[in-house]
C-alpha cells in the first residue's frame, strides 16, 4: 500500500511552499508508506503544481523510488497500486523499442502512456490510484481503477485544485474548512457507506472507479472521462456443463492468485476458514516452492470465536499458521486508531480485527492475500437474495394483504434490544417489501431506516 497527493496552487507561488503543503499531506498518509517518500514540484505559467507519495515497497526495492520520470523529464508519474499484468505489458513495450530503467510496474504506466497517451489506461489490470503530469500538454492525469479498490478524493476552490489518496490529507491544506455533505450523509444510512463521487464533506468528491481526471493546468479546469466502457447490457447466457464451469471458475482463481502473488517481499494469507480465504491460501500453496505463511484472528469469547476453522484448513495446507488472539482491551486501545483511518462514516464492522490482524502480520510478512469479494462474485450473502424474494412475495400477497400482515405481525414481533434476533430481522423484512420492486434491498441493507424516514431527515429527494 502508498500514498499519493497533489496539489496546484491557481496563481505562482513560492515552490517551497507547495512543497512544504505536500510534505504536510504526506506526513498524514505515512502509515500507506513507511518506506520512503518522493516529491516534484515546478512552477508553470500560470500556476504551481506538486506531486507526491509514499511508498511501501513491494516491487523493485532497489531501483523503483517515485516520482519516476520519462527519459526527457518531461513526463512524471506517482503511483500507488500493483499492475498485475505489467511484465506482459513491458514485453509488448520492448518490441516496440521501448527501453526501461527500472524493474517496476509504475515505469510500464509511464512508458504505456508515452506511447498511447490516455489509451494505456486502458491496457492495465490491477489496483490503482496514480497521477502523470504531461508538461508537452500541459494536463495532469489521475486515474482510477477499474473496481475503486484504491481510493482517490479530489476538491477544487478558486485558489486550489487538490487530489490525494485519503480525506485527511485534503482536509488539512484547503483554504476554508469544509462543511458536512447532506448528501453523502444519507447515503451513509441508506448504504451503510458513501459511494463515489460523494463524501462526507460538501465540494469534495471521490474520483469514480474506472474513471479519469483530464485537468488543463493552463485554463484551470477539467473534466472526468470513463476508462473501459462498461455495458449496460445483461451478460448473454453461455451454454457450458457444470464440470467445465467449475475447470473455468479453477483457472480463474489460479490466475488471479498467480499474477497478485508477484512481490519482491515476504507474502501471506489472511486465513478466516471461510470458503473465500481458504481457496486463496490452497491456490497460493500450491505452487509456492515452501509453506505459505497464514494468518488469523481468535476471540478470547468463545462465543465470537472462529479460529478453530482456520487451524482445520491450516493443517489441510502445511501452511506456518499464525494466530492472534484478542479480547475486548485489544479492541477499546485501538478503535480511535482505525477510525482515523477511515476520514468519514463506514460501517463494516470487520474493518476492527482485520486492523488487528494486519497490525500483528506486518511483523511477519509486508503483503498478505485475502479473500475479500468472493461473496460478492458468488452472491454468498442472504441479501442477495431478497430481489428474489421480493418479487415471489409480492406477486402472491396483494398489497393490501400485505398491510393487513404488518399491523398483525407488528406487537408480536416488537423487540426491546435485539438488533438481530429473528423477530427483528422478520420484521425489518416485512417493513421492507417493496410492491414498486426498486427499494426492497436498500431497505434490508439501510442502517436501522427506511427511505421515507431517511428523506424526512434531511430533506431531500431521494
Amino acid at each position: 500500500m502508498c500514498g499519493i497527493n497533489g496539489y496546484i496552487a491557481l496563481h505562482n507561488q513560492n515552490e517551497q511552499k507547495v512543497k512544504g503543503l505536500l510534505s504536510k499531506m504526506n506526513d498524514l498518509i505515512f502509515h500507506r508508506g513507511p518506506d520512503e517518500d518522493g516529491f516534484f514540484c515546478e512552477n508553470t505559467a500560470s500556476s504551481t503544481l506538486g506531486m507526491a507519495m509514499r511508498r511501501l515497497s513491494i516491487i523493485d526495492l532497489s531501483s523503483g523510488k517515485q516520482p519516476i520520470f520519462s527519459d526527457d523529464k518531461s513526463i512524471v508519474i506517482v503511483f500507488n497500486g500493483e499492475i498485475y499484468n505489467y511484465r506482459e505489458l513491458k514485453e509488448k513495450l520492448k518490441k516496440l523499442g521501448v527501453t526501461f530503467n527500472t524493474t517496476s510496474d509504475t515505469e510500464v504506466i509511464l512508458k504505456l502512456y508515452e506511447k498511447f497517451g490516455v489509451d494505456a489506461f486502458k491496457e492495465l489490470d490491477g489496483m490503482f490510484g496514480f497521477s502523470i503530469y504531461d508538461k508537452n500538454k500541459n494536463k495532469v492525469y489521475i486515474a482510477r481503477d477499474f473496481f475503486g479498490e484504491k481510493p482517490l478524493y479530489y476538491y477544487k476552490s478558486d485558489t486550489q485544485f487538490i487530489w490525494a489518496s485519503e480525506l485527511k490529507s485534503i482536509i488539512n491544506v484547503i483554504d476554508k474548512k469544509p462543511q458536512l455533505n447532506s448528501k453523502g450523509l444519507n447515503l451513509y444510512f441508506r448504504l451503510t457507506y458513501i459511494p463515489a463521487p460523494y463524501t462526507i464533506y460538501e465540494n469534495i468528491h471521490k474520483l469514480k472507479q474506472n474513471h479519469y481526471i483530464a485537468y488543463d493546468v493552463e485554463n484551470n479546469t477539467f473534466s472526468i472521462h470513463q476508462i473501459e466502457k462498461e455495458t449496460n447490457n445483461a451478460t448473454p447466457k453461455i451454454d457450458v456443463s457444470f464440470d467445465e464451469a467449475k475447470k473455468s471458475v479453477r483457472d480463474l482463481m489460479y490466475e488471479s492468485v498467480t499474477s497478485r502473488a508477484v512481490s519482491d517481499v515476504p507474502i501471506g494469507t489472511f486465513l478466516s476458514g471461510g470458503v473465500d480465504s481458504s481457496v486463496v491460501s490452497l491456490c497460493l500453496s500450491q505452487f509456492a516452492s515452501t509453506p505459505i505463511d497464514t494468518f488469523s484472528i481468535g476471540f478470547e469469547k468463545k462465543s465470537y470465536d472462529e479460529s478453530d476453522k482456520s487451524r482445520v484448513v491450516a493443517k489441510l495446507i502445511n501452511s506456518n499458521h499464525h494466530e492472534f488472539i484478542i479480547n475486548e482491551k485489544d479492541l477499546a486501545e485501538d478503535v480511535n486508531k482505525i477510525l482515523l483511518n477511515f476520514d468519514e462514516p463506514f460501517s463494516d464492522s470487520s474493518s476492527l480485527p482485520t486492523y488487528l490482524v494486519s497490525n500483528r502480520t506486518k511483523n511477519h510478512v509486508k503483503v498478505a492475500l485475502t479473500g475479500d469479494g468472493g461473496d460478492e462474485v458468488f452472491g454468498g450473502y442472504n441479501k442477495y437474495y431478497i430481489g428474489k424474494l421480493n418479487t415471489k412475495y409480492t406477486n402472491i400477497v396483494p398489497k393490501g394483504l400485505h398491510g393487513f400482515v404488518k399491523n398483525v405481525t407488528s406487537p408480536l414481533l416488537k423487540t426491546s434490544s435485539d438488533k438481530r434476533g429473528k423477530r427483528f430481522k422478520i420484521k425489518r423484512l416485512l417493513n421492507s417489501i417493496d410492491y414498486n420492486g426498486g427499494d426492497y434491498y436498500w431497505d434490508i441493507l439501510s442502517l436501522g431506516f427506511q427511505k421515507n424516514t431517511l428523506a424526512h431527515f434531511f430533506c431531500l429527494n431521494i
